[in-house]
């Protein structure tokens, strides 16, 4: 076994490390924020390269028998890397995107042009994060457009996810909370059960 081998083998399983991802100005500092605190900030900044964040939280054990009268609670500490939107910053993304185990790729749903790079970040995931890493696409800022365009935005991002063959997908709103809750499970479960399976593999020296 290799000593990065030897190294990773020593990570616990509910320690997961996490990518947000999208163009600059889509939301996705205070989407981190919003999941960390539960508090909406309007004032972030511009990311600079990348900033960390550590979500210490709970999920019940998706590994437990449908039929289970008493599910464990599992601690998880989640390591949330935020990436730079800027187009400068990019050559850093490869690097940080390895040993992620799940992801969250962002673009603004009241600005469809934020979608013109997604290509390149979903390539970029795809060549560096491990093999079927999850990756979640999620449409921000939600509350900017009426209820009215819900469904037209909702229908934007199934025909994309299609595209990229991403199978997970939410119309999110950190300002008021929409679907927050249930993409920061998502994300968790998605990247506990992956990182259970690669630890198994790396065990095996079949990852």
């Amino acid at each position: 076994m290799s000593s990065s081998r030897k190294i990773y083998s020593r990570i616990p399983r509910n320690v997961l490390k996490l990518a947000i991802l999208g163009e600059g100005g889509v939301g996705k500092t205070t989407l981190t924020k919003r999941i960390i605190t539960g508090i909406f900030d309007s004032k972030t900044k511009m990311t600079i390269g990348v900033d960390f964040h550590l979500l210490k939280t709970s999920i019940f054990d998706p590994m437990a028998p449908e039929d289970a009268d008493d599910v464990e609670q599992i601690d998880i500490q989640a390591q949330m890397w935020d990436f730079a939107g800027e187009e400068r910053f990019r050559f850093m993304l490869p690097r940080y995107c390895k040993g992620a185990v799940g992801g969250a790729l962002c673009y603004d749903l009241s600005r469809y042009s934020t979608t013109k790079y997604i290509d390149e970040w979903f390539g970029i995931w795809k060549e560096n994060a491990p093999e079927n890493s999850p990756l979640i696409l999620v449409g921000t800022k939600a509350d900017l457009l009426d209820e009215s365009e819900i469904g037209n935005a909702e229908e934007n991002l199934q025909k994309l996810a299609d595209r990229l063959n991403i199978s997970n997908w939410y119309v999110i709103s950190s300002k008021n909370g929409r679907n927050i809750h249930i993409l920061t499970n998502d994300l968790l479960i998605q990247g506990y059960q992956f990182n259970d399976k690669l630890m198994e593999l790396r065990k095996k020296g079949q990852a």
